[in-house]
């Protein structure tokens, strides 16, 4: 059964749902704050159960969305039929370094983790979410 939101109509995804259409895409958004303001920068992604893994060079980045809460959106849209889906995961983000278990960090180093961007990024980030939502609008797909 799918729910839609009685205000707006638009249909409430499920976290099941929301878990699976983070692992059907390999690019999403990470929003963080420098110095007091609002970034929002692509990356290249995979998970890690309901955890979102990314890698990273060092600078603002890594800096900044390890020292504070995050929010990592996905979406598809499709103009033609205009429809489309999001979904958010607000969390954590932590750098996974030596100080992890071993177990965790090689789990996540073997995770396929492929940024397109060029030059090396050698930080793994991890995203543990405190919340997962997800919306639909337009026909059901």
């Amino acid at each position: 059964m799918r729910l839609a939101d009685e205000r707006t109509g638009i249909e409430v995804v499920a976290r099941e749902e929301c878990l699976e259409l983070l692992a059907d895409e390999v690019v999403g958004r990470i929003g963080f704050v420098v110095a007091g303001r609002a970034e929002v920068q692509p990356v290249n992604y995979v998970l890690d159960g309901e955890a979102v893994v990314f890698r990273t060079a060092a600078g603002s980045k890594l800096d900044a969305a390890t020292r504070g809460p995050v929010v990592f959106e996905v979406d598809r849209i499709d103009r033609v039929t205009r429809s489309g889906w999001s979904v958010i995961v607000h969390g954590l983000a932590r750098e996974v370094t030596s100080y992890d278990r071993v177990e965790l960090r090689e789990r996540v180093a073997a995770l396929p983790v492929d940024p397109w961007a060029p030059g090396e990024r050698r930080h793994l980030v991890r995203v543990v979410p405190a919340s997962i939502t997800g919306r639909r609008v337009g026909r059901s797909s």
